[in-house]
């Protein structure tokens, strides 16, 4: 018996770097199937930011299927490697239609978003300088909305950065204080410097959060760590939209074919309420 159980340790390493090697490996760069009908098509890039734990396997499924329905062509992957170094691997041709760029963080168990608020905007950086990128859209998930709405409110007026046209956030915390009368340092810090927002006029931010049924939740981040993003962009030239979303639970607002829709909605389509 004691011979069977001293290779555990062995198999369990062993998956564990299959789980790690697999969940790393985004989709290739893909075309549209067809032209779709309907849609709005631009060259404005769109980025997809995972968040806390998050790998390949969050986009993967929405970006593939993007693609075979004729929205958006994947173009590229960038990863931030360990040492927080761009990783760009594909092959974004001239003119590409609705092009979407998957991100990846190789550190992706952080006690906190304060590192990706830095690589999102290194990001965006890059993109400009190597590209020529002047607008761009995202759509984030959980903390890597928070690090995506602190980067646009730190470095918004930056002028070495491109302009946010459509940012989608799914499940977002922007105020995670256990009581909403004291708010805490990192809203706090949002509030202080929203007059970066004006760089940003005309942008869209689509904020939308799950509600488990007779819950203000989504199992994870509650309404009330989501909603407070109101003021921060009050009387701002960005228009702000909330999307409560029934029946739909953390982990799926990035993984079920209703939400793909409701994104796919919300970057491209011609009519937001259709």
């Amino acid at each position: 018996m004691r011979s069977k159980w001293q290779w555990l340790p062995v198999l369990l390493g062993g998956a564990w770097l299959a789980y790690h090697e697999l969940s790393r490996r985004a989709i290739r760069p893909r075309n549209r199937r067809y032209r779709r009908a309907g849609i709005q098509v631009t060259t404005v890039p769109t980025l997809f930011i995972p968040g806390w734990g998050g790998n390949a396997w969050t986009y993967n499924g929405m970006l593939r299927w993007f693609a075979q329905q004729g929205y958006a062509a994947k173009v590229l992957t960038i990863r931030v490697d360990y040492q927080g170094h761009l990783r760009v691997t594909g092959h974004w041709p001239a003119g590409a239609a609705n092009p979407t760029i998957q991100v990846l963080f190789d550190r992706n168990l952080t006690k906190d978003y304060r590192q990706q608020i830095r690589w999102v905007t290194q990001i965006l950086r890059a993109l400009k300088q190597r590209y020529g990128v002047t607008a761009y859209n995202a759509v984030a998930h959980s903390w890597g909305g928070s690090a995506m709405v602190h980067s646009l409110v730190n470095d918004g007026a930056d002028p070495t950065l491109p302009r946010l046209h459509r940012l989608v956030l799914l499940g977002t915390p922007v105020n995670e204080a256990p009581s909403l009368t004291a708010p805490d340092p990192a809203y706090r810090h949002l509030l202080a410097g929203r007059q970066n927002l004006w760089a940003n006029a005309g942008a869209e931010i689509h904020n939308v959060y799950g509600l488990l049924a007779g819950r203000q939740t989504d199992g994870e981040v509650p309404v009330g760590q989501a909603t407070p993003l109101r003021q921060v962009v009050a009387q701002s030239p960005v228009r702000y939209h909330e999307y409560p979303v029934q029946g739909v639970g953390h982990g799926q607002l990035h993984s079920t074919l209703r939400m793909w829709r409701l994104i796919a909605r919300l970057l491209w389509s011609l009519k937001k309420d259709d």
